[in-house]
C-alpha cells in the first residue's frame, strides 16, 4: 500500500494542495478557487479533485497538514467572537493604554484600531499576586461568580483572563477557570498562564484577548473539516501549520488558536529553508506573492528569523512566529489614479471572488493580473493549465478606462506602470527586511513563489542588484510543499529574571527540566519517543535598565554548574552583531527561559529531477510579451520539458499549471537537479 503526504494551503485566490508520496517521491499537485465564505469547501474540493484525478485511497493518506487563513481573517476583518475579559482589579484599560507610544511617530491622524475586548466586556477581579509569586490580596471568589454571571446573561461565551503576574504564581487564574466552567460549562476559556506565562502585561494581555477573539471560529472551522475529512475515509488526523514553522495537532489549534494567525506565510519561509539546503545556499530571501499579498522573509545560515514581537493588523501578539513581513501586494491588487492624478497599487484586492476582471466573474477594476496578462506575460488561454480561462479583452478595456485614459498614457505604458508601482512596494518590502536590519540583499538570492512571484521575480532581483533567483519547481504551491517539511512543535517559556551574576542555576536548571517534562509529555500524547523528541533550549537576556532582550542559545542543552560565563559571553557577541557594540563589563540578566520541543517527522526529500540532454527544449509557440516600452516576440516553454542543466535565453516565458516564470531579455535559466529554476544575467557572449 502506498503513504501519502499532503499539505494544503488556503490563499486568498486559490487553495494550494501538493501531495507526496513517501517511497517513490513522486509530488502531484493542484489548486482549486477559494471560498472565502467557507474555506473549508476549498480544502474539501481540492482533497475530492486530487484522490479522484490521481486513485489514491483515503486510507492511503497518512499524513495531512493545512495552513489556514481563518484566524488571520477573523482578526483582520474584526469578525472574532464577542469576547469579555476578566483582568486584576483596576487593571481594565491596559489594552487602550498600551505602551503610550505612538503608531507612526510624525503621523498625527495615526490611530490604532479598536481593542478586541470593548471596555464594557472588561472586567475587574479583586486579587494580586506579586511579581515573586507571594498572594498579595486572595481572589475574591464570590464577586468572580457575580461577573461570571453577567457575562452569560450577555451571551458571552469566550472568557480571556490576564492577571497581574500570573506568569510567577497561576493559582488565581486557574481557581477563575473553575469557576466559569461551574457556571458556563460551554465557555471557551483562554487563560494567560496557559498561553503565555511571560511578563509584560500590555502584550501578554493582548494576545490573550486575540486567541480568545479569534478561538470559537478556528475551532468550529478545524472540528467541522475533521469531520469532513473523517468521512472521506482519510487515515491520517488533521494537524495545523503554526506561525512558527511547526505542526500542532487539530486539537491544540483548537485551543491555541492565535499560533495559527501566520499558518500559510510560514509554510512559504520552511520552503526556502528546503531550498536553501538542497541547493547549499545558506543565505535566502523568499517573497510569496499570492493573489492578496505578497509574505517576504530572510533566511541566515538556513535558518528563518524568529521573533516573539509581532503585530498583526495593529494588534500586538507575543508569540513565537517566523519574522514574515507581509505588504498588500498580490496578484489581485487593484490599481487606481488618485486624487493628485499619481497611479497606486494596492493594498486593496480583487481576491478570489470577484476576483481581477479577467477572471470574468464580476470585478470591476483593474489588478496586476489583468496588467500582466495585457503585457502577454500570462497566457489568454487561460490559469491552472487552462481550466480557467482569461478575458484578454476585458481586462484591455478595464485599463484603458481606469489607468491609460485619466494618465493620458497608451494601454501599454499604463500595464508597465502597474507593475513598476507594485514592484517597487515589494523592493520596499524586501528592504525592510534585509537593508533595514543590516543585511546586503546582494549577499542573498531571491526565492521567488506563489502564483504571480515568478513573474516579478527577475524584475525584483534586478532592482536590488541580487546575483540569483530560483524558482521552485511548483512556485504557485509552495507553501503547501513546505508544510511537508515541517516538524510537530511547542513553545514554552517562563520568566525568570535574575541577574546572571546572582543567579541561581540549579533554579534555572529546574525551570528548564518542568518544561522539557511538559513537552516531552504533551509529544508522548502525539506518539512521539526516543530520538524523535528534540529539546531546545534558550534564554532571553539583556544588560540591565535595558527593555527588550536578545534570544541566547544554551550551549549543549546544559549551564555548567554555578558558571554562566559561556552564556553571557555567548549575548556578548549576540549583542554587539545585532546592535553593532556591547559592553562586556556590563551585567547582564535572564529574563525569559525557553524551551522549544520538537517531534521529528519523517524527512521529506525532494525528487531529483529527470536527467536530460544537451539540447534545449523545444517552445511549444511563442507570443509578443512587453519589455520596457516595446514588444518583443518571447518562446514560450513549458516547464516539466526543461531537463537539468539545459540553459534558455531570456526574453523567455515558462509556463506550468500553477505558475508562470517571465525570463527578461539578457537573463538565462536552467532547471537544476531538483528541478529548480535557476535564472541568472547572461555572461559575455551568452545572450
Amino acid at each position: 500500500m502506498h503513504r501519502y503526504r499532503l499539505g494544503v494551503d488556503t490563499g486568498g485566490t486559490f487553495t494550494d494542495l501538493c501531495v507526496f508520496e513517501e517511497s517513490s517521491g513522486d509530488v502531484v499537485i493542484t489548486k482549486v478557487p477559494s471560498t472565502p465564505s467557507n474555506p473549508s469547501l476549498a480544502v474539501v474540493n481540492g482533497v475530492r479533485k486530487l484522490i479522484e484525478k490521481e486513485g489514491i485511497l483515503p486510507k492511503e493518506l497518512c499524513f495531512l497538514i493545512h495552513g489556514t487563513t481563518v484566524a488571520t481573517n477573523a482578526l483582520l476583518e474584526h469578525k472574532g467572537a464577542n469576547t469579555a475579559l476578566l483582568t486584576t482589579e483596576g487593571f481594565e484599560d491596559v489594552l487602550h493604554i498600551g505602551r503610550q507610544n505612538r503608531p507612526r511617530l510624525y503621523d498625527f491622524r495615526a490611530t490604532r484600531p479598536a481593542p478586541v475586548v470593548p471596555r464594557h466586556l472588561r472586567y475587574g477581579v479583586p486579587e494580586r499576586v506579586l511579581h515573586t509569586g507571594e498572594i498579595l490580596r486572595h481572589l475574591d471568589r464570590e464577586k468572580t461568580r457575580q461577573i461570571v454571571e453577567q457575562i452569560r446573561e450577555k451571551g458571552i461565551l469566550s472568557i480571556a483572563i490576564s492577571f497581574l503576574h500570573s506568569y510567577a504564581n497561576p493559582v488565581h487564574e486557574q481557581e477563575v477557570e473553575s469557576i466559569i466552567f461551574e457556571v458556563l460549562p460551554e465557555a471557551h476559556v483562554t487563560a494567560s498562564s496557559e498561553v503565555l506565562p511571560e511578563f509584560r502585561e500590555y502584550e501578554r494581555t493582548s494576545t490573550v484577548c486575540i486567541n480568545a477573539y479569534v478561538m470559537p471560529k478556528v475551532n468550529d472551522y478545524v472540528a467541522d473539516l475533521e469531520r469532513q475529512m473523517k468521512d472521506m475515509g482519510i487515515a491520517s488526523d488533521l494537524y495545523i501549520m503554526q506561525s512558527n514553522g511547526g505542526v500542532i495537532t487539530a486539537r491544540t489549534a483548537r485551543r491555541m488558536s492565535a499560533r495559527t494567525v501566520l499558518s500559510g506565510p510560514a509554510g512559504g519561509a520552511l520552503t526556502g529553508v528546503f531550498i536553501s539546503r538542497a541547493i547549499e545556499r545558506p543565505n535566502v530571501i523568499t517573497i510569496d506573492m499570492g493573489g492578496t499579498s505578497s509574505d517576504i522573509c530572510l533566511i541566515e545560515n538556513g535558518t528563518p528569523r524568529l521573533t516573539t514581537e509581532s503585530e498583526i493588523g495593529g494588534y500586538p501578539i507575543k508569540l513565537p512566529m517566523i519574522d514574515i513581513n507581509t505588504i498588500g501586494a498580490g496578484g489581485g491588487s487593484i490599481a487606481r489614479v488618485d486624487e493628485g492624478g499619481a497611479l497606486r497599487v494596492g493594498p486593496e484586492s480583487a481576491g478570489a471572488d470577484p476576483g481581477p476582471v479577467c477572471y470574468g466573474r464580476g470585478g470591476t477594476e483593474p489588478t496586476v493580473t489583468d496588467a500582466n496578462l495585457v503585457l502577454g506575460r500570462l497566457s489568454p488561454s487561460g490559469l491552472l493549465g487552462g481550466e480557467m480561462p482569461l478575458d484578454l479583452e476585458k481586462a484591455a478595456r478595464v485599463l484603458e478606462e481606469k489607468i491609460a485614459r485619466p494618465l493620458g498614457i497608451d494601454l501599454h505604458e499604463a500595464a508597465e506602470g502597474i507593475l513598476s508601482v507594485v514592484d517597487a512596494n515589494m523592493i520596499r518590502g524586501i528592504r525592510r527586511v534585509s537593508v533595514e536590519r543590516g543585511y546586503d540583499p546582494r549577499e542573498f538570492i531571491l526565492v521567488p513563489f506563489g502564483g504571480a512571484g515568478p513573474m516579478h521575480g527577475v524584475e525584483l532581483a534586478q532592482a536590488l542588484n541580487m546575483k540569483e533567483i530560483v524558482v521552485p519547481p511548483h512556485p504557485g504551491i509552495s507553501s503547501a510543499v513546505g508544510m511537508l517539511s515541517a516538524d510537530v512543535r511547542h513553545d514554552y517559556v517562563q520568566t525568570h529574571i535574575s541577574v546572571s551574576k546572582d543567579a541561581d542555576v540549579t533554579r534555572i536548571q529546574s525551570i528548564f527540566e518542568d518544561m522539557e517534562a511538559q513537552g516531552t509529555e504533551q509529544l508522548g500524547r502525539e506518539g512521539f519517543s526516543g530520538s524523535s523528541v528534540v529539546l531546545i533550549r534558550t534564554a532571553d537576556m539583556r544588560y540591565i535598565r535595558q527593555s527588550y532582550e536578545l534570544p541566547v542559545p544554551v550551549r549543549g542543552g546544559l549551564l555548567a554548574a554555578n558558571d554562566l560565563t559561556a552564556i553571557t559571553e555567548d549575548f556578548h557577541v549576540l549583542h554587539e552583531r545585532a546592535y553593532g557594540y556591547s559592553r562586556k563589563a556590563e551585567a547582564v540578566e535572564f529574563v525569559n527561559l525557553r524551551v522549544v520541543a520538537l517531534g521529528k517527522l519523517p524527512e521529506f526529500r525532494a525528487p531529483k529531477h529527470a536527467a536530460g540532454t544537451e539540447e534545449a527544449p523545444e517552445p511549444v509557440g511563442a507570443r509578443e510579451v512587453w519589455f520596457t516600452g516595446r514588444p518583443v516576440e518571447a518562446p514560450i516553454y513549458l516547464r516539466h520539458r526543461m531537463p537539468e542543466g539545459v540553459k534558455i535565453l531570456g526574453p523567455a516565458i515558462v509556463e506550468q499549471m500553477d505558475s508562470t516564470t517571465v525570463v527578461l531579455p539578457g537573463y538565462r535559466a536552467e532547471a537544476d537537479r531538483y528541478g529548480n529554476l535557476l535564472i541568472r544575467e547572461c555572461e559575455e557572449g551568452e545572450a
